[in-house]
This record gives C-alpha cells, sequence and structure tokens, in this order.
C-alpha cells in the first residue's frame, strides 16, 4: 500500500484532485494561527465553529467558520467605520451576492502583526547566576571551625 502523505492523504486516490486540494486548503488556513483584532498577535486559534479564540488577550470573537473574517464581514467594518458612501455600499453587496470578491483598493492595507521578542539565551542564563549569588551572599562569610 502507498503511504499517506499530507492532510487529504486519507483520502487515497478517491474524490478526484481538486476536491482533495481544496479541502487542504481549507483545513491549513483553519489550523493556522490568525492576528487577533485586538492585540494585533498571531496568537487567534478557532475554538469552535464561527467562534474564535486569542490565547493571549483572552478576546472571543464571531468570524466566519475557516476564518476569523469573512469577505461580508470586511464590508460591514468599512461601512460602519464610514469609510465608503452608500452606493459604494450597495454596489460592493450586489457584487459579493454575484460571486466576486471585494475590491482589493477599498481594503484597508493591513497593518505588521506584532510579534514576541525572545530573549537570547545567554542573557537569560546570566540573570539566572546573578540571582543565585545574590541569594547565598552568608555562606562565603561563614567561619570555619578549626
Amino acid at each position: 500500500m502507498p503511504r499517506k502523505i499530507g492532510l487529504a492523504g486519507g483520502f487515497g486516490a478517491r474524490y478526484g484532485t481538486v476536491a482533495r486540494r481544496q479541502y487542504v486548503e481549507i483545513v491549513t488556513g483553519l489550523r493556522s494561527k490568525h492576528e487577533c483584532p485586538r492585540c494585533k498577535f498571531q496568537t487567534v486559534k478557532r475554538w469552535s465553529v464561527g467562534v474564535w479564540h486569542c490565547k493571549k488577550c483572552g478576546f472571543k470573537f464571531a468570524g466566519g467558520a475557516y476564518s476569523p473574517t469573512t469577505k461580508l464581514g470586511e464590508i460591514a467594518a468599512r461601512a460602519t467605520r464610514g469609510m465608503m458612501s452608500p452606493s459604494t455600499l450597495s454596489r460592493e453587496l450586489d457584487s459579493l451576492r454575484a460571486g466576486a470578491r471585494v475590491a482589493p483598493q477599498m481594503i484597508a492595507p493591513a497593518r505588521k502583526p506584532r510579534v514576541r521578542r525572545k530573549k537570547p539565551a545567554a542573557e537569560v542564563v546570566e540573570k539566572v547566576e546573578e540571582k543565585i549569588e545574590e541569594e547565598t551572599p552568608g555562606e562565603e562569610e561563614a567561619p570555619a571551625d578549626n
């Protein structure tokens, strides 16, 4: 028997190439970490269908089934911020109903996600050694009983 490789490996030769490729795209996007709308860290994971949770700040919010944001949600957010006229809003909603993607020029440029910085291991070791030296100064001062 051939080895099962990748997420769709369990399907074998069944269901066709296109369906397996679509399944892999959806599941990889679903399982990856996403940007939190509150703290902007890449720590959002799916809690359940349509519910997303940030592991850093604890923010829980509703989103799409397979991604934290949807096309319709992006349009609604821009409309509530007052970034588009009513005619533009109706035109985008009509195009969305027809199956078109959101117009790329209308989407605000995404900010670069913040990333936690890890301290180098040498600094951590030095700090631990300093704390140990500070905690045990009495051992050097103790007189010998000879």
